[in-house]
């Protein structure tokens, strides 16, 4: 008879599921930019031809599981360092995202990817700017963290634009959304 409770009571009691957090950005994408064919949950980037202009959000390696707080004061002593950092501060944007930004004076985009230090995955961002790109540029860097996933927002846009541009893709930026969901594991 015990032996039948026991069974019962395992049977019936609610089981326990085991399941990975993972996260996907959700964007109003720019207006009037072209998207890159390879855009998915983690990596997105956006090209404005006549401007030279390139937008990206882009989800950290996995295996960079360093936390923001300690990211950020990095992130601005090695961009001072690389004399390229014209000024940081804390940001809210999007829905309810905290971060660091980073204002960039770059010789080229790949001044940047150069200087992230790993943050932002070369092979994703690099193949994706068309020809053309590589000339005298500002930058804007955020990232942030949704869990423990970092993410780097890049903004970059030849110098003479850049504040006019920014103000263009600040409905993309408000619309930024980092959202969570579990993967259940059987």
């Amino acid at each position: 008879m015990l032996a039948l409770v026991i069974t019962f009571s395992l049977l019936s009691a609610p089981s326990i599921v085991v399941g990975e957090i993972k996260n996907e950005i959700k964007v109003t994408p720019p207006v009037n930019w072209e998207s890159s064919p390879n855009n998915n949950s983690t990596s997105m980037v956006w090209f404005q031809n006549s401007t030279k202009s390139v937008f990206a959000i882009i989800k950290a390696p996995d295996n960079l599981g360093i936390p923001l707080f300690l990211v950020g004061p990095f992130m601005t002593g090695y961009l001072k360092y690389k004399d390229i950092l014209e000024y940081s501060d804390k940001v809210t944007f999007g829905h309810s995202n905290l971060g660091h930004r980073y204002f960039l004076n770059l010789s080229s985009p790949s001044t940047l990817l150069n200087s992230s230090s790993g943050l932002i995955p070369k092979n994703d961002f690099l193949s994706e700017i068309p020809q053309g790109y590589d000339v005298p540029f500002k930058g804007m860097l955020i990232l942030t963290q949704k869990q423990d996933d970092l993410f780097a927002i890049i903004f970059l846009n030849p110098k003479e634009k850049f504040d006019s541009m920014l103000k263009e893709i600040q409905p993309a930026l408000d619309s930024i959304e980092l959202t969570s969901y579990t993967v259940m594991e059987n």
